[in-house]
């Protein structure tokens, strides 16, 4: 008996263990990572001196979230010093003081209020309570603007502000915009820090949906960034105003889950063994809540390629640069889609940056392609 005690003692230790392994592999899928501060060597009216990094020698445009209030937006490089690894960036237009140290990201617009635009903020009655989102109206008030409207869908670990950069083109096609916040991002209710790839979010961005018909949208077109693929991906197959849907633009879309984990699994040198314990985990109902999940998750059902919903016009706008979501996802889907996925490849850029990158050029695909629509 005393071996059986030890056997079955030793089966726990095992078994504990490698639930807990499990666990933070998921929590690296679905919890909200840390912020990654930049130090700020000196600050000027019209420039900022940064250490070099892979991020602050981006081309493009980006924003720096300062230490407390306030965001900057950066330009150009202006001067590059390798000896003293430092790097020289134009300020475009700052609000708040600058401070020590900043959090480099693709936000360029803190809010609607620093575009300059005609909005308003509403709240969404979603499953979870009132979330809060922005309209964004044409300012030359359009005849096409009561009848379009995009929604804009942000991506994990991220909120409504990333989704702000695809706004622009709307409006230069004369599109109303709605931008929503959802369950998870810190300004939808809260309901557990995990993320749940869009299986549970998926019904606060419909409550968008809602808002746009009510308030006399004929045609709606998602404009969905990295996770919004998946949410969009839900919203075309269960959404009651899924016949509305005239277009969907994707930008850096996570299309595939399981492809994109393993991707940065690797990269992080995580066996393969310990990420398809993880994923299973997930899709468990037994095991889903042991891992820190409120219901299943099972990536293979939110496949865009394992199970792609019906079709309307998408663009596909990705760069083979990302490092977090794999850009052969996105090319193998617009090649088994060639009549109704149209792929635009930019600059080298990291994960959601195609914009930043270029902007015009951005811009010019999402309005060329939008007007194919009619």
């Amino acid at each position: 008996m005393t071996i059986v005690w030890w056997v079955l003692g030793g089966l726990a230790v095992v078994l504990t263990a490698s639930l807990l392994v499990v666990r933070a592999v998921v929590g690296r899928i679905v919890l909200p990572g840390t912020d990654r501060w930049t130090p700020v060597l000196e600050v000027s009216d019209d420039s900022v001196l940064l250490p070099i990094t892979d991020d602050t020698l981006q081309a493009g445009e980006y924003g720096l979230w300062h230490d407390g209030d306030g965001h900057t937006t950066v330009g150009p490089v202006l001067e590059v010093d390798e000896s003293a690894g430092t790097v020289r960036r134009a300020v475009l237009r700052t609000t708040g003081d600058v401070g020590s140290r900043v959090r480099w990201s693709g936000h360029v617009h803190p809010d609607p209020a620093a575009m300059g635009v005609d909005w308003s903020e509403v709240a969404l009655d979603t499953p979870v309570g009132p979330a809060p989102a922005w309209i964004v109206r044409p300012s030359d008030g359009a005849d096409r603007s009561s009848r379009t409207w995009a929604v804009h869908v942000h991506g994990i670990r991220t909120t409504r502000v990333t989704a702000l950069r695809t706004v622009p083109a709307a409006l230069e096609l004369g599109w109303t915009s709605i931008v929503p916040s959802f369950r998870g991002d810190g300004e939808a209710p809260r309901e557990g820090r995990a993320s749940h790839l869009g299986a549970r979010e998926w019904p606060d961005v419909d409550a968008a949906l809602d808002h746009a018909v009510v308030h006399g949208a004929e045609r709606i077109v998602v404009v969905a960034w990295s996770m919004g693929a998946t949410i969009t991906h839900e919203l075309l197959g269960r959404s009651a105003h899924r016949d509305r849907v005239a277009g969907v633009v994707l930008v850096a879309p996570a299309l595939d889950w399981e492809a994109t984990v393993r991707s940065q699994a690797a990269r992080a040198g995580v066996p393969g063994v310990v990420v398809g314990a993880a994923l299973g985990a997930m899709a468990s109902p037994l095991l889903c809540r042991a891992v820190g999940l409120r219901s299943r998750v099972d990536v293979r059902t939110l496949s865009w390629l394992r199970r792609p919903p019906a079709l309307p016009p998408v663009l596909l706008v990705h760069s083979t640069g990302d490092t977090t979501v794999p850009f052969a996802v996105s090319e193998e889907f617009a090649s088994r889609h060639p009549d109704t996925v149209t792929l635009a490849v930019s600059a080298p850029a990291e994960h959601a940056w195609e914009r930043n990158a270029d902007a015009v050029w951005f811009d010019e695909q999402v309005t060329a392609w939008a007007d194919r629509l009619g």
